[in-house]
Formats: structure tokens, C-alpha cells, sequence
């Protein structure tokens, strides 16, 4: 009986991830609603550490919505970019690669924090470090890249956001059902 839950939570954690992956590159596509990713992403994985957890502590993880939402603009001639990408790109002198980095990295570890009480219920720092390191990198040096497109539900996505979105939560997946 045990295998079977935990081969239930695997194929429901992979659903997850590849939600995560299509909704990240939704909330990026030109003339698309940032919600796919802001609200539905952190909607999914609260619901996924529910049926993990039984806590309603998770709800936490709704948290993630503000730090999606904080903005990663770095200026350039066309905008001004958000604060945080301004913060980076003065403190860096204008290195533009390198404050694209820590402010897509910044973002990653409020992701991170935002699923802590997952490692609180379950007391699995040490899984939750790992996860939390993933997570921070991944939008670190994958996030602002160009990897090119593809076509989905007649959009064209970044395969960057794709793969971004994916892996950043399957460390999410991870972090709710490793003990």
C-alpha cells in the first residue's frame, strides 16, 4: 500500500511539474496573462503540499504570488526596469548580465521562502536546502535567457520559460513530498 502512495504522489508531483513548466511559459508570452504563472503555479503546488501535508499552514505558499509579482525588468533604453532590476543593475555598474542574475536569483530565494513551511510541517530541512538552492540557480542562470520559441495553444512560448518554470517547480515538487 505504501508503494502505491508513493507512486500516486509521483504521477500527481509530475502533472505538477508539467503544469508549472506551460504555465511559466504562459505567464511569458507576448499578450498573455501574467496570471498563468503569478496566481496558478503557486495555486497548484499550495494544492499539491494540501494533500501532502493535511496543514493548512501551506496556504504560506500563496506568498509566492507577491514574489512573482515584484518584477525583473532590468533598464535598458526602452524601460526603466522594476526597483529590484534597478537595485542590481546600479549596485553591478551597469553589468547588465550580472544584475540580471542576482535579480532573477533574489526572486528564486523569496520562491524558496515561500514554500518553507512545507519543511516546518515535515521537518526536512535538509531536502528543503537543496530544493531552495535549485530554485534560486535555476531562475538565477536560466530565467533571463534566450533559447528560442515554440508554438502552444496557437502562443508562442520561450523554451527558456519552459524549462525555467519546470525545474524551478520540480524542486517545489521535491520540497513538498521529500521527508
Amino acid at each position: 500500500m505504501a508503494k502505491v502512495k508513493i507512486e500516486i504522489k509521483g504521477i500527481f508531483g509530475f502533472i505538477v511539474v508539467v503544469l508549472g513548466a506551460v504555465l511559466g511559459a504562459l505567464g511569458g508570452a507576448e499578450n498573455s496573462n501574467k496570471s498563468f504563472r503569478r496566481v496558478l503555479i503557486p495555486l497548484i503546488l499550495t494544492g499539491f503540499a494540501y494533500l501532502n501535508t493535511q496543514s493548512i499552514l501551506v496556504l504560506t505558499i500563496m506568498s509566492m504570488c507577491g514574489a512573482l509579482s515584484i518584477g525583473y525588468g532590468i533598464p535598458d533604453s526602452t524601460d526603466e526596469g522594476s526597483a529590484l532590476g534597478r537595485f542590481w543593475f546600479n549596485l553591478f555598474k551597469k553589468n547588465e548580465i550580472l544584475a540580471n542574475i542576482f535579480t532573477r536569483g533574489t526572486i528564486g530565494l523569496l520562491i524558496g521562502l515561500s514554500l518553507i513551511s512545507v519543511s516546518i510541517i515535515n521537518q526536512s530541512w535538509l531536502f528543503y536546502g537543496i530544493g531552495c538552492i535549485g530554485i534560486i540557480l535555476t531562475n538565477s542562470l536560466i530565467s533571463w535567457q534566450n533559447w528560442g520559441q515554440y508554438t502552444l495553444f496557437n502562443r508562442k512560448l520561450n523554451w527558456s520559460d519552459t524549462v525555467n518554470w519546470g525545474v524551478i517547480t520540480f524542486f517545489g515538487v521535491l520540497i513538498i513530498i521529500l521527508k
